[in-house]
């Protein structure tokens, strides 16, 4: 008989690349995060992905923000496991988004071990009023910038992580990444089990598609194999969610859904609490007969140090 893992459901409260003048429900102040981390910890998620944002809704990765928001979170919820963004906002430089993995020594923090063409200027036309100065020039600045990660940065963000006990979330937006972090694995650099998350359907990376899923999977165990790594998939856009979260679900993989990929449940209903997307997510692992994971559960899959082990 074969043995139904349990599922790991994570939730991105917010993200950097969602917009005030995208929904007016993506929580944005440090209080409306904590809200929503204790939401979607009540309701069953075992982990969460931040990200910090200035009193106007603009991204950022300042530390008096992190030192803020990351007390509360674990205050409020002291079981759950944090995860926090090294992508931070646009334009900060390489040493300024791995600033918070010192300061903070997360249990885990996002890890892109490959460069992406990510863009969002498609995103302008769709506005039809702007809520900020600040968000046209935003959202059109990562089409000249992109998300650059040199190979001697990466190397730079996975030694660091190691060195603070920080578990990687390794996220893939193509086969190139699987690639670069072998090289890191059997380097030595990057610690087994490995925790993937497979990024689908963002412009500029691979497409949302249950072909690119089912590929990503495959070369995964391919590269590595089965006992080396956990895998979970984001699907970016509404239905990419629920579509690519049901299918990492029937495959025995792990979900991460929220605000900083999707705004939307349902087709043209705005999303007003990442809440809703964890419970549309556990009744889908629920007729599929996946029974959530704690977070300390999730801890001894993911392998992860400990809530005692961070600085905050």
């Amino acid at each position: 008989m074969i043995k139904v893992p349990k599922l790991i459901l994570q939730v991105a409260i917010s993200g950097t690349d969602t917009v005030p003048s995208q929904s007016p429900y993506i929580p944005l102040t440090v209080d409306d995060q904590m809200e929503e981390c204790y939401k979607v910890w009540k309701a069953g998620a075992a982990a969460v992905h931040l990200h910090v944002r200035e009193p106007d809704g603009r991204p950022s990765g300042l530390l008096d923000i992190w030192g803020e928001l990351l007390p509360k979170v674990r205050k409020q919820c002291p079981d759950l496991i944090i995860g926090i963004t090294t992508g931070g906002a646009y334009g900060l430089t390489p040493e300024e988004r791995l600033s918070v993995v010192r300061e903070f020594r997360p249990e885990m923090a996002s890890f892109t071990p490959e460069s992406v063409s990510l863009t969002l200027h498609h995103v302008v036309p769709k506005i039809k009023e702007f809520k900020y100065d600040w968000e046209k020039e935003y959202l059109l600045t990562n089409t000249k910038l992109g998300f650059v990660n040199t190979f001697e940065n990466i190397m730079i963000f996975a030694k660091t992580m190691r060195e603070y006990g920080t578990k990687p979330e390794c996220e893939f937006f193509g086969t190139s990444g699987l690639y670069n972090a072998r090289y890191l694995w059997r380097e030595g650099i990057l610690e087994e089990p490995i925790w993937m998350q497979f990024v689908l359907g963002v412009l500029g990376g691979t497409g949302g598609y249950h072909s690119e899923a089912l590929h990503l999977q495959t070369e995964a165990l391919r590269i590595f194999g089965s006992d080396k790594f956990n895998w979970s998939i984001i699907g970016v856009g509404y239905p990419r969610q629920y579509t690519l979260g049901a299918m990492a679900i029937g495959m025995f993989g792990h979900v991460r859904v929220g605000m900083e990929d999707n705004i939307y449940v349902r087709k043209g209903r705005l999303c007003k609490s990442n809440v809703e997307m964890v419970e549309d997510i556990k009744t889908i692992a629920e007729i599929c007969g996946r029974e959530l994971a704690t977070p300390d559960e999730a801890r001894e899959i993911i392998g992860l140090k400990g809530a005692n082990k961070v600085n905050f």
